[in-house]
């Protein structure tokens, strides 16, 4: 080989060292840049999403960051949220998800998936009545609305029981198909008359023949019910029957016949003055009861506890052919008209005290003020409005006046101011209200003329009774 030969060997080999240098650079620099642009991209798009549309089930609680598959060389702090999504209402929400400038979106769809809750009850009933889905069913549970319908609708119009399907559909078409029973059997039974008992009435009051009377049937809810009581005349004294009508939707019929007495009220087109007492006894009770006497005539004594060293007279009030009746204990509008309780606990007392003096247990009462008063609002509003109606429910008779003397409007008022105004009054049966108290002296002066006044026109004088005309006001609390 020559020297020349040699050289340019050398320099092959030299260019080929170069050149495989040059690939061992380059085959070197290839992972360095496909890592760096790896990194270029992941740091510009930090954000991997799991999916585009997330699906979503009503009224679950949703957190956005669970569609975040990955995040890249960024924290969550990084990264701003912002969600419309309505988890209680079916619909399509916006999610953004902002990082680096760069957003990425989805969408959320909520919707419900779940059937609902199907309880289903046996149905038993005549050949009658109509059958609806709704009466197998005891309850549905569901976010949304349910309908119920039959899974197929049979004719179930002979006796016997049947295996009915009911398919409970929610807004999203979700189902459930549950399975009970239909029994049809023939209905022979009449509907049933309760409270239709037998009852006495006083001559010249009435009574609603159908309060309290119920009817029931053992298939039909709503039976036909009507009253025949054109038999009954209230102002002759006398026994009379009304009869209640039932029939039910199968034709079941009976009839049940109710007994009504009328009893022969002694004050019935009678002229009856009704004299009464608020807040004894006093010391002029005896001086009352003198008055009476001496003119044949009786009264009502609604009392109190607030004097008792006179309750020796209330024995008298009684023994004399009077009436001795309940005011209130205290006579306090606040503590008696503190409450429904405080009222009965009141009551109690001076009922307490009455029967303890007298062996009389009263069921005659008189509201402080008179049941419309309106002070009682000032301690318990709508409080007259109860008592009203639940001493009566207790068997009590309360009592309001209409003719007043007007001796509560002070002490020493004029006898002749008094005889005048408790002499203005006209009507069948009068309720006068006068009191005696040790400060109503001229009440009592007053008291032989009133009497001479009404007995001249025709008037009895009589004690209240519970079947007494009770004059009551108009309750304005």
């Amino acid at each position: 080989m020559t020297k020349k030969n040699t050289k340019k060997i050398t320099r092959k080999r030299r260019r080929r060292r170069v050149l495989l240098l040059k690939i061992s650079a380059i085959i070197l620099l290839i992972p360095v840049l496909i890592a760096s642009g790896i990194f270029a991209y992941l740091y510009t798009h930090p954000v991997k999403l799991k999916d585009t549309v997330i699906k979503h089930e009503l009224m679950e609680p949703f957190d956005p960051w669970d569609n975040v598959k990955h995040l890249y060389f960024a924290d969550k702090s990084d990264v701003d949220i912002k969600s419309g999504a309505n988890i209680e209402q079916l619909g399509e929400y916006p999610v953004t998800y902002t990082c680096r400038g760069h957003e990425y979106k989805a969408t959320v769809k909520v919707e419900d998936t779940t059937p609902p809750e199907l309880t289903l009850k046996p149905c038993t009933t005549d050949l009658v009545e109509k059958i609806t889905p709704d009466k197998f069913v005891k309850e549905t549970k569901d976010l949304t609305e349910v309908s119920v319908r039959f899974k197929e609708q049979g004719a179930w119009d002979k006796e016997g029981t049947y295996d009915v399907e009911i398919a409970a559909t929610d807004t999203s078409g979700n189902e459930t198909v549950g399975t009970t029973t239909l029994t049809r059997k023939k209905d022979t039974t009449p509907p049933v008359v309760q409270g239709a008992d037998n009852v006495e009435v006083m001559q010249g009051k009435t009574i609603d023949f159908e309060d309290g009377v119920t009817v029931t049937d053992d298939m039909d809810p709503k039976p036909h019910f009507s009253v025949n009581s054109d038999q009954v005349d209230f102002a002759t004294p006398g026994t009379y029957e009304v009869t209640y009508t039932t029939k039910d939707r199968s034709g079941n019929e009976a009839t049940t016949v109710r007994t009504v007495t009328v009893k022969k009220d002694r004050d019935y087109n009678r002229k009856v003055v009704y004299l009464t007492f608020d807040d004894g006894p006093s010391a002029h009770t005896d001086k009352i009861l003198d008055i009476l006497n001496k003119y044949n005539a009786k009264a009502t004594f609604f009392v109190t506890g607030n004097n008792q060293k006179h309750n020796d007279v209330l024995k008298r009030i009684v023994d004399q052919g009077s009436v001795v009746a309940l005011h209130t204990y205290t006579h306090n509008y606040a503590e008696v008209y503190a409450s429904e309780e405080a009222y009965f606990k009141d009551l109690q007392k001076i009922s307490d005290m009455v029967k303890e003096a007298t062996g009389v247990e009263s069921k005659l009462i008189r509201f402080p003020g008179g049941s419309s008063n309106t002070v009682s609002k000032q301690y318990s509003p709508g409080l007259m409005t109860k008592l009203t109606k639940k001493v009566q429910e207790k068997g009590y008779q309360y009592f309001d006046w209409n003719c007043d003397s007007t001796d509560a409007s002070g002490n020493n008022i004029p006898v002749k101011t008094l005889i005048k105004n408790a002499t203005s009054c006209s009507a069948q049966h009068i309720n006068i209200l006068m009191h005696d108290t040790d400060a109503k002296g001229t009440t009592v002066e007053a008291l032989p003329d009133i009497i001479k006044h009404y007995r001249s026109q025709g008037y009895a004088f009589e004690a209240l009774t519970v079947d007494s005309y009770p004059a009551h006001h108009s309750v304005n609390n």
